[in-house]
């Protein structure tokens, strides 16, 4: 696969192939390593639909190991292009698949057939609490999923703007525009004076800042969308579907 990195100003991430271009590479050595960070990243959003689907934890993480190595072993991901690209729709409806034919299945050791060391589900001993605490019984699995599989990719993307900030000398700046940026980045209902005399800014240059901070939040979102989709012209989209999932109650 020919690819080149996309343009970039240097502080923002970088990458050769998206993380679909990669799941989907003919090098097992690229693919395997594209899963396992797949495994990383969305790891939660694929336990809490198993787990809505009715599975207890022990069942739900034994069958999201034994989903996602079957996508190692069959090459799975050249499906994409049936989900328009999408990786959140494609994996969601290739986990309720599974779900159905593990039931089918005989002996928990032919669900097993790739080695564990082949797959590197992250260790997190507190998913089962956190899903308890979290789950929202309003919502329907598929629509849950949705809604987790956002936050954890919202999550990272405040995580990797925080950091840039902060390499920058501009940690404070961030932290305390935070809150307006967490609440759709307007101004109204905050203190804009009382902000910019926190910073010493003058409410001017406090907007101008917001203005910039909002203008990299979403240079990074379309960044980390883009990991997920099979090409540009759907990361609008999937934007769009994904902030209708944030705010969806039922």
């Amino acid at each position: 696969m020919a690819a080149h990195s996309p343009k970039g100003d240097g502080r923002f991430p970088t990458t050769e192939w998206t993380l679909v271009e990669r799941l989907k590479h003919d090098d097992v050595e690229v693919s395997s390593r594209a899963l396992n960070e797949l495994c990383a990243q969305y790891h939660y959003p694929l336990y809490c639909l198993i787990r809505a689907r009715g599975l207890a934890h022990h069942d739900a993480e034994d069958a999201l190991h034994d989903f996602l190595a079957k996508l190692l072993r069959l090459e799975a991901f050249e499906d994409l292009d049936r989900e328009k690209g999408r990786l959140r729709t494609f994996l969601a409806k290739a986990l309720e698949r599974s779900l159905i034919s593990r039931y089918h299945r005989e002996s928990r050791r032919e669900r097993r057939e790739v080695a564990a060391e082949d797959l590197r589900l992250p260790f997190d001993p507190d998913i089962a609490d956190r899903y308890a605490r979290e789950s929202t019984d309003g919502l329907s699995p598929d629509k849950l999923f949705d809604r987790k599989w956002c936050e954890q990719l919202l999550g990272r993307v405040l995580r990797s703007l925080a950091g840039d900030y902060a390499t920058r000398g501009k940690g404070r700046l961030f932290e305390t525009l935070r809150p307006v940026l967490l609440a759709g980045g307007s101004l109204r209902g905050h203190d804009a004076a009382a902000l910019a005399g926190t910073l010493g800014m003058t409410e001017p240059a406090l907007r101008t800042a917001l203005v910039r901070l909002l203008r990299d939040y979403r240079r990074l979102l379309e960044h980390e969308v883009r990991q997920t989709v099979d090409s540009k012209e759907v990361v609008e989209a999937e934007i769009a579907d994904l902030m209708a999932a944030l705010g969806n109650d039922g």
